[in-house]
């Protein structure tokens, strides 16, 4: 649809004309506005997940590594793993395996000792975060880069996003990181459609990258691999009653839980049809709740605001542990409204069993434009105060923040990409 409307002359009106101004550098832009929807940390969806999979009765073991899954007779007994954190190994019985490990799904198999055809073909995605610049979209824009692949530029947590890239990777999903290649691909895209922005890479605030589970299938354009999701049955690989998660996204998880909910023979619900309210309708609810929430934990408006829009249901909770002291009603550092008391939930309630799992995944401050190391000190320490750590234990949580911090969100080196010029 994008490809048939592009390149003909189009009318715009109002700010869609004044966008179409803003990217003018010689070429012929047409603008089109379409509704979508963005999750703006999907870690916290994923973190909803998982309270609601608990009140459902699942057991959920974090930082735990699978170390074989257990077999007799051809069919899958269980499993066993080890606690990464106490380093403590144990064994678990399973009547059926299902292998949602993304990338790491061939190395699950291989580790078991299952001969099995490679199944993943990982994709490297790297994403650029700069600072908002003049001119910059208020709104997500799909668009195409340099070599006509699509991009997007988004607007996000007060900053700019721009990504992704597509490139070939084998190597340790937990360890890829952008190349200095693919942020200079990443930001001369962005100068070709705001040559007046002037951002350069001196403005980078930190690149970080993904690997997607595509399937394996090395005689395709990447582009043109689907990103639907297919299930391995190993039964032909002589392990019966495990399945394999091949490919699969984000915004198709519930769809594909259904699926392997069915595959092994579980009761599944038709999903539920959706209440659409309109932003007039909407809006005025979503006040109200806020007002809600700032009186029942004693907060400003702004932290209820925060704690309603990143943690949803749950946000009365976690007004309720604010109102008990002061302490879990302060700012996890000066320049964020998010508070203690969500860090507190986050251990009692979302599965956190560090502060990084605190900080990047489940009340994700550390993803902020403000963020340095100096904020997560005085995040470690009023912490640490309500949670009763040692200094000792403190400071062990304070390096591990600042650990996987540098390792996820990586300051790139300056390249020379040709921006200046192309500013001008």
């Amino acid at each position: 649809l994008y490809h048939r409307w592009a390149g003909g002359k189009h009318t715009g009106s109002g700010d869609l004309s004044t966008f179409e101004r803003q990217l003018d550098n010689g070429q012929a832009w047409s603008i089109y506005s379409y509704e979508d929807a963005q999750c703006e940390f999907p870690e916290r969806l994923v973190a909803e997940w998982l309270a609601e999979s608990i009140a459902a009765g699942a057991i959920v073991c974090n930082h735990t590594q699978l170390l074989e899954i257990s077999r007799k007779n051809g069919r899958v007994t269980g499993a066993r793993l080890r606690d990464r954190i106490s380093a403590q190994e144990y064994a678990v019985e399973a009547s059926n395996i299902i292998n949602a490990t993304g990338p790491w799904a061939d190395a699950v198999i291989g580790a078991s000792g299952i001969s099995t055809p490679r199944m993943i073909g990982g994709v490297r995605g790297s994403h650029l975060v700069l600072p908002s610049f003049t001119g910059a979209p208020t709104e997500a824009i799909y668009t195409e880069a340099l070599d006509g692949r699509p991009i997007f530029v988004i607007p996000w947590n007060e900053q700019i996003l721009v990504g992704t890239t597509e490139i070939p990777d084998t190597s340790d999903p937990g360890k890829t990181q952008p190349t200095s290649e693919e942020i200079e691909y990443l930001l001369n895209s962005l100068a070709g459609l705001f040559p007046r922005s002037k951002i350069s890479s001196h403005d980078i605030r930190y690149a970080f990258a993904g690997i997607r589970p595509l399937p394996f299938s090395p005689k395709r354009d990447l582009s043109s691999i689907t990103r639907r999701h297919f299930l391995h049955h190993h039964t032909d690989d002589h392990v019966v009653r495990m399945l394999s998660v091949i490919g699969g996204k984000l915004t198709t998880a519930a769809d594909l839980a259904r699926d392997c909910a069915q595959k092994i023979g579980g009761r599944v619900r038709t999903a539920p049809g959706l209440a659409l309210l309109s932003d007039d309708t909407l809006d005025p609810l979503l006040d109200n709740w806020v007002l809600d929430i700032a009186q029942a934990g004693a907060v400003s408006e702004t932290s209820a605001r925060g704690i309603v829009e990143w943690h949803g249901r749950r946000a009365l909770d976690i007004a309720r542990i604010a109102l008990s002291s002061a302490d879990m009603r302060a700012p996890l550092c000066a320049h964020t409204e998010h508070i203690v008391a969500e860090a507190v939930d986050a251990f009692s309630n979302q599965c956190a069993v560090t502060l990084a799992d605190v900080l990047l995944r489940r009340v994700p401050v550390a993803w902020g434009n403000c963020w340095s190391q100096s904020c997560s000190r005085e995040a470690a320490l009023r912490v640490g105060a309500v949670m009763g750590w040692s200094d000792m234990q403190t400071a062990a949580e304070l390096e591990t923040v600042e650990v996987e911090r540098a390792a996820l969100l990586r300051k790139p080196q300056v390249v020379n990409a040709p921006l200046e010029a192309a500013a001008d």
